[in-house]
């Protein structure tokens, strides 16, 4: 009886890890909410740049509009499966958030943008805690 006992409950360990492992497990493979990312971002951009109130919210309100259109941009690109499309259209989206961008920052604020952007590659601007 004891065996049995034994055999179930670790069945049930393993359907617990095997589930959460699929789910992601709350970090990884679910989608931050973009009103966060643009607020977190727009923080870290007016810490760095020096952005006033009235900029701040000119880039989060940019921030979201154009998190929005490359979501639809992406999802008509799945459903045609380009993967060259894809790279495409994020190419395309961040070329035109720059172009919004540098209507919002000041002369000198677009060079240290600049500057933000090469210091943190796409690749690394999302990863916290050393993951």
């Amino acid at each position: 009886m004891k065996r049995k006992h034994l055999i179930m409950a670790f069945m049930l360990l393993i359907g617990v890890v095997y589930a959460q492992a699929q789910r992601g497990g709350g970090q990884r493979g679910e989608t931050p909410d973009p009103k966060v990312q643009a607020k977190n971002q727009t923080d870290t951009w007016q810490e760095a740049l020096g952005l006033s109130d009235d900029q701040h919210k000119k880039v989060y309100d940019l921030l979201i509009k154009s998190n929005e259109e490359r979501t639809k941009k992406m999802a008509e690109m799945r459903a045609s499966g380009g993967r060259e499309g894809m790279q495409k259209a994020m190419t395309d989206s961040a070329a035109k958030l720059d172009s919004e961008l540098k209507k919002v920052f000041t002369e000198t604020q677009w060079p240290l943008y600049e500057k933000w952007k090469k210091d943190n590659p796409p690749q690394q601007r999302g990863r916290r805690g050393g993951n």
